[in-house]
């Protein structure tokens, strides 16, 4: 009798025990998972400190620009006016983050090719319709403004891939001060084709500036730029503003 009491006292007791323990096993189960997830970011956290991100310190764009302005007022741009960004940059990491502040300084040229007469007297430039003779002996037609720009980015990097490439995009802001205004014709004459050039057009705004975008994977990238100054100070020619579209090429 005394040791049925006793074998039924220690299933009782291993009962209780087996219970007690299965009630702590959820909370040590919580307890692991967030160890584990923390030790998951930490590794991760480790791993991006431990990539070389590219610094992409020279960059090259090839540009379509363009003005933006109202229809109307005498002025027609051609469709494949074209620049050129030839800029370097310093790239500062984050606290070894994926994100890089790079600002910098270049060369910028835009070419605007047109069909029209730019005049420029004492009220400012304006574009008058060109003399039908000259025009179907007309050549090439434009107006070259050239720049030193100082461009700022912010710059955001994807983990690589199995390439060592990254997805890049970077927001941007650039400010430039106008270094070169000229026009250039090139007219058949006969048999010869003659080159005229004119130079300095103080009534073209002195300073520009706008945003910037960039996005694109390893060494190719597309870039763009809209311009909030006016590309003519004020009264002093048609209200037109620059944008362009174009793709750039970065390394080093």
């Amino acid at each position: 009798m005394n040791s049925t009491k006793n074998y039924a006292a220690l299933i009782i007791s291993l009962f209780c025990f087996v219970a007690l323990n299965a009630t702590e096993f959820p909370s040590d189960s919580i307890e692991v998972r967030e160890r584990t997830k923390k030790e998951e970011r930490q590794f991760r956290a480790r791993q991006i400190e431990k990539v070389k991100l590219p610094k992409d310190r020279f960059a090259i764009d090839l540009l379509a620009t363009n003005w933006i302005h109202k229809v109307g007022n005498g002025f027609q741009s051609k469709w494949y006016s074209r620049g050129i960004n030839i800029y370097f940059y310093w790239d500062f990491r984050i606290k070894k983050s994926r994100v890089s502040f790079a600002p910098g300084i270049g060369y910028s040229a835009t070419n605007i090719y047109h069909r029209n007469q730019l005049v420029e007297d004492s009220t400012g430039i304006r574009f008058d319709v060109m003399d039908p003779t000259k025009l179907a002996n007309i050549r090439t037609n434009k107006l070259t403004v050239q720049y030193v720009d100082i461009p700022l980015e912010l710059r955001i990097r994807t983990n690589p891939d199995k390439a060592d490439n990254f997805w890049k995009f970077a927001i941007g802001f650039k400010a430039g001060i106008r270094v070169d205004s000229h026009t250039k014709e090139r007219i058949k004459e006969g048999s010869r084709t003659k080159v005229y050039v004119e130079r300095r057009f103080p009534d073209i705004a002195l300073f520009r500036a706008g945003p910037t975008l960039r996005i694109g994977y390893s060494v190719f990238n597309i870039t763009a730029y809209y311009g909030v100054v006016q590309v003519f100070k004020s009264g002093r020619g048609p209200l037109a503003n620059e944008f362009a579209v174009g793709i750039s090429f970065n390394g080093l």
